[in-house]
Order: C-alpha cells, then sequence, then structure tokens
C-alpha cells in the first residue's frame, strides 16, 4: 500500500527531488552529503480536489468568531496539511494574539475576519502571523507546543519567513497591485513579532521592528491611493482589517520612544506647527483609544525636541491645553454613574457595538490618559520642567484618577491594551515610593493585557529611571527633569 505523500521536505531534498525524512535539524539525505538543510514555508497555491471542499467551507465562512480555533482549516488552499503546532499557532494569533492589539471585541473579529483570509492566500503572511503566535508563546513562558521548542520554530520561520516577503517584494517591484496590500501587513505584522521578542528570553536584542516600518512607509509612499483608501468609510474585510492596522502603523512611527542612541534625522518644522488644529471635536480611534489629533501633536512635539522653538512650543502648548479643556466640557466627569451622550464619537466601532454606557466611558477615558500622558510629554522635552513641578503633577493626579477608574467592562473591551505610553510617562515622573507602587500596579495590568517581553522590559527601565533618581539623590523630592533620568537609559523602548 503506497505511503501517503508528504510535503514537508527540506529544501535540498525538495529541490534534488529526493525523499527526505523529515529530520530535525538536519534530514538523513544532507547528513550524508553534509548539505546545509534548511525547512522553509512553503506553500504552492492550487486546489487540491481531495481538500479543497474543507478550504472552501472555511473560506465561505464571512464573520469568523474569533474566540476560538472551531472555524479555522487544518490544510491550507493546495491541500497541505498544517502541522499540529501551526494549527495551535493559528489558533493562538487569532484567539489572543488579535485581542491583545484591540481595544474592542468587534476590532479583534475585523482583524480576524479581514486578516485569516488573506493569511491562508498568502505564505509570506502566514509566516509573519505564525512567527508573532510563536513570539506571544514565548512571552508568556511557554517554551513547548506538542514536545517542538518554540524557539526552534520561531527561529525557522524567521529565516524562511523573511526570505519569502523579500521574494515577494522584488516581485512586485515599482508596481503598486493587489499583493501591496498584503505586503503592508506583513511588514507590521514582522514588526509586531520584534516588539514581542525585543530583549528577548535569551537576552540578545531584536530591533529590527524600524526596518519593517520603513519598509511600510516605502510602499505607502510607492502608492498614495492606499492613504486615501486607510481614510475611506468603507471596504472590504481586509481593507478594513488594514485601516486597523494602518492607525498602529500610525503610533508606532509617532509615539515617544526612549532611544538608547541618538535619532539622526531631523525634520523641518516650520511649516508644519499650524497642522496641529483643535477646531471641532476629533473621533476617538477605536483601534488607538485616542483621537488622531494627538498623533499629530506627539509628532510635533518629537519634531521640536529636535530643533527647540520657545515660540513654537508655546503655541503648541496653548493647543494641547486648548484641546483638552474642549473635550473636557464634551465628555463626562471621570466616573462611572456620568452620562456619556456628549463624550467624542469613536470611529472603526461599530455604533451597535458602543450599545453599553461602560464601554463609551471607557474610550473617552482612554482618550484622556492620553491627552494628559501627552500633555506631559510636552512639559518634559519641551519645557524641561521637574518633576514636582505643578504643571505635572496636576497632570498625573488627573492620569492617577482616571487609570483608577479604567476597567474592562462585561463586553470584553479593555483599554488597558493600549496603557504603555501613559503608565510609563507617568512611571518616569513617579519620584515617591507611593508613586511608584501606583505606576508597578498599573504596569502588572498592561502586562495581563498583552504579555509581552517589551512589557517587562518597560517595568525594568522604570525600575532603572527610579534608581537614577535615588543616585542623583532626589528621591521623594521631584527636582531633577525626568528627561535628563532618561538620557542615561541604554534602551530602545516601544511604547505602541
Amino acid at each position: 500500500m503506497p505511503g501517503v505523500r508528504s510535503r514537508q521536505g527540506c529544501d535540498e531534498c525538495r529541490k534534488r527531488r529526493r525523499k527526505c525524512d523529515e529530520e530535525k535539524p538536519r534530514c538523513g539525505q544532507c547528513s550524508a552529503f553534509s548539505r546545509a538543510c534548511e525547512y522553509s514555508l512553503r506553500v504552492v497555491w492550487q486546489h487540491s480536489r481531495t481538500n479543497s471542499v474543507s478550504y472552501a467551507k472555511a473560506k465561505a465562512v464571512e464573520a469568523p468568531e474569533v474566540q476560538g480555533p472551531k472555524w479555522l482549516p487544518q490544510c491550507l488552499p493546495n491541500g497541505i496539511q498544517l502541522s499540529p503546532v501551526y494549527q495551535q499557532l493559528l489558533s493562538h494569533f487569532t484567539q489572543d494574539i488579535l485581542a491583545s492589539l484591540s481595544c474592542h471585541p468587534s476590532i479583534h473579529h475585523d482583524l480576524g475576519q479581514g486578516l485569516i483570509p488573506s493569511t491562508l492566500e498568502s505564505p509570506q503572511l502566514m509566516s509573519a502571523c505564525l512567527a508573532l503566535s510563536a513570539a506571544g508563546f514565548l512571552s508568556r513562558g511557554v517554551m513547548h507546543l506538542d514536545g517542538v521548542d518554540v524557539v526552534k520554530v520561531l527561529g525557522h520561520l524567521q529565516s524562511s519567513g523573511l526570505g519569502l516577503l523579500r521574494s515577494a517584494l522584488a516581485t512586485t517591484g515599482d508596481v503598486p497591485g493587489a499583493m501591496s496590500e498584503t505586503l503592508l501587513a506583513t511588514c507590521l505584522i514582522w514588526c509586531l513579532a520584534d516588539v514581542f521578542t525585543y530583549r528577548r528570553f535569551d537576552g540578545t536584542l531584536s530591533s529590527s521592528w524600524r526596518i519593517h516600518l520603513q519598509g511600510i512607509k516605502a510602499l505607502l509612499d510607492r502608492d498614495g491611493a492606499y492613504h486615501r483608501q486607510f481614510i475611506a468609510e468603507t471596504g472590504t474585510s481586509a481593507q478594513i482589517a488594514m485601516k486597523h492596522l494602518y492607525q498602529l502603523y500610525l503610533s508606532l512611527q509617532t509615539l515617544p520612544y526612549v532611544v538608547s542612541a541618538p535619532e539622526t534625522a531631523v525634520v523641518e518644522t516650520t511649516s508644519l506647527i499650524n497642522q496641529v488644529e483643535t477646531k471641532g471635536s476629533p473621533a476617538i480611534d477605536g483601534f488607538l483609544g485616542y483621537s488622531d489629533e494627538l498623533l499629530d501633536i506627539m509628532h510635533k512635539i518629537d519634531q521640536l525636541s529636535r530643533t527647540p522653538s520657545t515660540f513654537e512650543a508655546d503655541i503648541l502648548l496653548g493647543k494641547v491645553q486648548a484641546m483638552i479643556a474642549r473635550d473636557s466640557i464634551a465628555a463626562p466627569p471621570v466616573n462611572l454613574t456620568s452620562s456619556s451622550s456628549l463624550a467624542p464619537p469613536v470611529s472603526g466601532v461599530q455604533r451597535s457595538a458602543l450599545s453599553s454606557e461602560h464601554a463609551r466611558h471607557e474610550f473617552t477615558l482612554c482618550h484622556q490618559i492620553f491627552q494628559q500622558a501627552t500633555l506631559i510629554q510636552l512639559y518634559r522635552r519641551l519645557y524641561h520642567l521637574a518633576s514636582k513641578s505643578p504643571e505635572i503633577q496636576n497632570c498625573v493626579s488627573s492620569m492617577q484618577r482616571m487609570l483608577n477608574s479604567l476597567h474592562t467592562s462585561d463586553g470584553g473591551e479593555s483599554m488597558w491594551v493600549a496603557m504603555a505610553m501613559p503608565v510609563f510617562t507617568l512611571g518616569c515622573e513617579a519620584f515617591t515610593p507611593a508613586q511608584q507602587a501606583f505606576v508597578l500596579d498599573k504596569v502588572d495590568r498592561l502586562e495581563a493585557c498583552i504579555r509581552s517581553f517589551h512589557v517587562r522590559t518597560i517595568r525594568q527601565a522604570l525600575v532603572d529611571v527610579w534608581a537614577i533618581r535615588k543616585e542623583m539623590e532626589d528621591e521623594d523630592q521631584g527636582l531633577v527633569c525626568a528627561g535628563r533620568l532618561l538620557e542615561k537609559l541604554d534602551y530602545d523602548i516601544i511604547l505602541f
């Protein structure tokens, strides 16, 4: 009786059309002839007659549920069976990883509905998603799946998947097409995989996430139509998912970082100050939890910190204060019993999904927390105010009060997945044991939602900042600007 044909052989055996025993890390053929042995995630996208029905059923699911693996196919479009480990990785990516990036269940649903079908059609996107899932398991301390070393799985996916991405980029060349959308998602997923494994379990650094961001920028610059697509009101499931991921890309490009080496790029700022407008009440982005308007503000703060201008700093401060005053009137006060009928609208989340008053209130709180954190960034980076200054401490008190009111609603949405930047900003200004204990408690809440290595890096960086403050004999005093403390850190902290 003929054996079942395997499609999982190593690259060399495939190329030489030899039967591969699929031993790891080197098969028998490669061992015998002292050849390099690699296993790439190779997918030939033709349908198999025996498996097309099960795949068609999976594709026919218009709105897949992202609570579990039940709807996920066990094979790819060409009939290749997904290994049990890859099935677990894909399930974990769909059920847990996407949820850890989402402020609301409806966005989790959008990402699953839009990304998973594209993942099954694209080997480079599949590799990236599986790698991010493997990084997620490692961040949770899971080192083996079905007896397979997750570290080796991640290493294989990185070597083979990045090769697939380079090949796909070379194939598209300078001609924008349908693949560009998938390539954008692939670059961003690889970026997140690097973020999740930053300062990894083995102590080595993984900071190539910035390279993937540069790749996304190059793809976007190649075709301005994609910029217009991301602000359109409607679109396909894949386009809706990409709109959410585009917001994540903007935040990764914009949020303040603690960089271990000075940045060399200096951006012209003269004409950009007027781009930060405070007219009208902007919508809170449902994916980020705050408005695009704040992204513009943070981008401008970063620029002015590189090319200081007291005049422009004063103008920007006035605009931020006007924005906060405007939204404090339009939005409800910080308590869970107030009416939220005047809260800023939330974009990217269906209105029916925001039926609960608590859900609308959580988005408003998140937005206002980011406003106060942005104001602290401005005071610290442009005015170099000491942590104890009344201006900063007023922001600290407001943020503490709002963070204490930030919960996870009955619907499952959690603004805590977005809290990295505000919590780290608050922690840098903490100079008393009570303030520091408060921040560590909030870092624990953040890690419970994300469970990524970069959250542990944030915690360690804050502990180091407080140690530096103590060395400067500024504990319990707060007379030093936090910016001076951050200059002494050797970190590349990611605050998405």
